[in-house]
């Protein structure tokens, strides 16, 4: 699957040097620009498309709660006109015409990013498109204000949202010194007073060729790409100080376990939802740990491992199945979180029968007796007390599969992912943001090095004795019935007003 790198320098006759190296990836080439612009392309002639993206590292990640809102709000304007096209209409006409498909943007955590396919022919024209999209925005007050209303009533949505509402309350737990970090979304006041001067001041510092790249693969030869990008870009400049970003908040764990309970409409009356969160790696500044934590997250999602078996054999739990445990570790640039999460059944004993609950057809026994606040204080005690060090111990937690099994598993995942070009560029582009380049193109060979003693220390560096957040999702029948138990148990409720960080800065 892999190649050994080999790096070649291109020299053109117009004595603009670059670098260009054949990645580990086959058909994968890099590229950076005097002025640090990066370029990835990714050949495969499948079909005569060509799949292009170009992506800042910003987004939450960047924000202050000064800015926070601003990536946003700016992404939303650049498809509002440029030095070229004219307003929103010439812009999409102009997209058209080169029979783009799926044109859209986002605002992410760690990068707001671009992109569109369109037939291979019009590669050079799609490059120039986002150029003048992304440098030369025309930023008009009228247009400016009509985006406003449309970001300030998607974070009003936000706002009511159930599945944010939990999000937000979890964030500003887990980050209390800068839960903006990880909401791309903003504050509304930052958005309703925000100007076309204040969206510069973001474009100059952040939207600059150091701190940008761009992706495009298809059916294209990546040395006519670079000599496009090479035309296009290379008089992007950058500022005379370099982007820098805010030290990442502390992985330190909460002195002590913080017990949150969440009323959700849309919970069903015999499921209690349970997650327990703990400060996981960065990509920025722990990449080796997160080798691990990948092989650590595949290990314990076996659905015959020892993880599934030790809460399944716990009748207190009323946990159905395999499918019903599990944990996660998503990688991000600053705000890694290491999560466990379970679905126990809550039948009182006067009510066992069969039936759906929510999550599919099976078998319901007799409750134990537990009330909700006491099975998920048990949850976290089965996981704290008998999960985690099994984790620990190595003829414990490998006996059901071995690293090199879960390593080969990764690695075929890989070689799917892999296939087809955006796929590819799509999952480059993402750790380029959280982790750089590097940390894509290296990533098999630092995976396949992953040992069961690294996997161990991984646990005991961030799982074993640390504190972290408990939060159990109820119905509001469950809550009106065990309210006095939850709160009796140490347990707060997550409600709106309190959940949003905004609402800390609405004086803004």
């Amino acid at each position: 699957m892999l190649k050994k790198r080999f790096l070649f320098v291109l020299v053109f006759a117009c004595l603009f040097s670059v670098f260009c190296e054949r990645t580990s990836i086959d058909g994968v080439y890099r590229y950076k620009l005097e002025n640090g612009l990066e370029l990835f392309v990714a050949e495969n002639d499948s079909a005569p498309l060509a799949y292009i993206e170009i992506a800042v590292r910003a987004g939450a990640v960047t924000q202050t709660p000064e800015t926070a809102g601003l990536f946003h709000l700016y992404e939303h304007m650049m498809f509002k006109g440029n030095a070229k096209y004219e307003n929103q209409d010439a812009f999409t006409d102009a997209a058209n015409e080169m029979g783009r498909i799926d044109e859209n943007g986002s605002t992410g955590v760690d990068r707001v990013n671009y992109f569109f396919t369109v037939p291979s022919s019009q590669v050079r024209n799609g490059l120039e498109f986002w150029s003048y999209a992304i440098r030369t925005p025309k930023l008009n007050e009228g247009e400016l204000e009509n985006e406003k209303a449309v970001v300030l009533s998607e974070i009003g949505a936000d706002f009511t949202d159930p599945a944010h509402i939990r999000s937000a309350a979890l964030f500003k737990t887990m980050f209390p010194r800068s839960p903006w970090r990880l909401d791309p979304s903003g504050n509304p006041v930052v958005v309703r007073n925000a100007t076309a001067e204040t969206l510069r001041d973001i474009q100059k510092k952040y939207y600059v060729p150091a701190n940008s790249a761009i992706f495009v693969g298809g059916d294209v030869r990546h040395d006519e790409v670079y000599q496009y990008v090479s035309e296009i870009y290379s008089d992007w400049k950058n500022p005379a100080e370099a982007v820098a970003f805010e030290e990442p908040e502390s992985k330190k764990p909460l002195l002590r376990d913080k017990k949150l309970v969440f009323v959700n409409p849309g919970s069903s009356d015999g499921i209690i939802q349970i997650s327990y969160y703990l400060r996981g790696p960065d990509g920025e500044t722990d990449a080796s740990d997160t080798y691990a934590a990948d092989v650590w997250t595949a290990l314990v999602n076996s659905p015959s491992g020892i993880f599934a078996r030790t809460f399944i054999s716990e009748p207190a739990l009323e946990i159905p199945e395999s499918d019903y445990i599990g944990a996660s570790y998503p990688t991000r640039r600053a705000s890694g979180l290491i999560g466990f999460y379970g679905a126990m059944l809550n039948v009182p004993k006067d009510e066992a029968r069969d039936g759906n609950y929510g999550f599919g057809d099976f078998s319901v026994l007799p409750s134990n007796g537990l009330n909700p606040a006491e099975k998920a204080d048990f949850f976290l005690s089965v996981l704290k007390q008998k999960a985690v060090p099994a984790m620990c111990d190595k003829s414990v937690f490998f006996k059901d599969k071995s690293v090199d099994f879960v390593i080969r598993q990764l690695e075929d995942g890989r070689i799917y992912e892999l296939e087809e070009a955006e796929s590819v560029l799509s999952s480059l582009s993402f750790f380029w943001s959280s982790c750089g380049s590097d940390y894509f193109f290296s990533y098999d060979d630092n995976i396949a090095s992953v040992t069961e003693d690294d996997v161990i220390a991984f646990v005991q560096k961030y799982i074993q004795g640390k504190s972290g957040t408990l939060l159990v999702s109820v119905s509001p029948e469950i809550w009106s019935k065990y309210k006095n138990a939850f709160l009796s148990n140490g347990y707060e409720e997550i409600r709106a007003e309190q959940a949003f960080w905004q609402n800390d800065y609405a004086g803004n």
